[in-house]
């Protein structure tokens, strides 16, 4: 299995992405760590993995509060005392109960802080606390989940472009840090809209086609392994990985 033993972690990671990467990780004989907001989504998606308990932890913790990143890598060290792999999936295109997206015009700070603290902030905290424990052995790999309006803006995305854009240079930014501790740190975005519970409940999706989410599986699990040692600084297109590497791409229309 190309994961065996290694620690992983994803963030967000009791549906959608997050839960395809952490059950594609747990499938390569990963020790997996479930972390979200809510406890009961959390319990459950931990006792959907089926992994024995000492091969997983599931943690209930904001990305956007400093103490609670803090105590959760607290309980990693102190349950597995290593980290090998982590991703930060955490994070949403709009406050989820507001209407509407906006132009930036008619943005309120709350909502652009909100989207910027979720995607931008809450992966600086997530990978500042994970470098530490990869720096000690000296290896580890960081996946930054992004998107294709982190490199192609989008009108009435404001926010989430911004937060998205962010993400692509911090990645390059951390690579460049960390080589020398042959820590790789790596952007990895699904190749188009996915259909996530928030994009079928929206009206204005009906009828159009959309990515489901599984599309992240392969190349997570490749840039997780030791199969892309040497790789690093780099942004992945998961679409474009998959139909190179002959791995069929899954759609559904809502």
């Amino acid at each position: 299995m190309k994961l065996s033993d290694k620690v992983a972690g994803v963030t967000g990671s009791v549906r959608g992405l997050g839960w395809e990467m952490a059950q594609a990780f747990a499938e390569e004989g990963a020790k997996v760590i479930i972390c979200d907001l809510d406890q009961g989504d959390v319990d459950g998606a931990v006792t959907r993995l089926g992994l024995a308990p000492g091969r997983v932890l599931g943690l209930k913790a904001n990305v956007t509060v400093e103490q609670d990143v803090l105590n959760f890598f607290q309980r990693i060290k102190e349950k597995f005392g290593r980290l090998d792999v982590w991703v930060n999936n955490a994070g949403f295109s709009w406050p989820p109960k507001r209407p509407a997206q906006l132009e930036v015009v008619d943005t309120q700070l709350e909502d652009w802080l909100q989207v910027l603290n979720t995607n931008l902030t809450g992966t600086f905290l997530c990978c500042r606390e994970a470098l530490k424990i990869m720096r000690v052995h000296r290896s580890g790999s960081i996946i930054n989940i992004t998107s294709n309006h982190g490199k192609e803006g989008r009108a009435r995305m404001g926010p989430y472009c911004a937060s998205k854009f962010g993400i692509e240079g911090l990645t390059q930014v951390m690579a460049l840090e960390n080589s020398a501790f042959n820590i790789r740190v790596n952007a990895l975005k699904p190749g188009g809209a996915v259909a996530t519970e928030r994009h079928r409940s929206n009206p204005r999706n009906k009828g159009k086609k959309a990515l489901e989410p599984r599309v992240i599986r392969n190349c997570a699990v490749y840039l997780a392994s030791d199969e892309a040692t040497g790789i690093t600084s780099q942004s992945f297109d998961a679409t474009e990985w998959n139909n190179q590497h002959g791995i069929k791409v899954h759609y559904t229309t809502e």
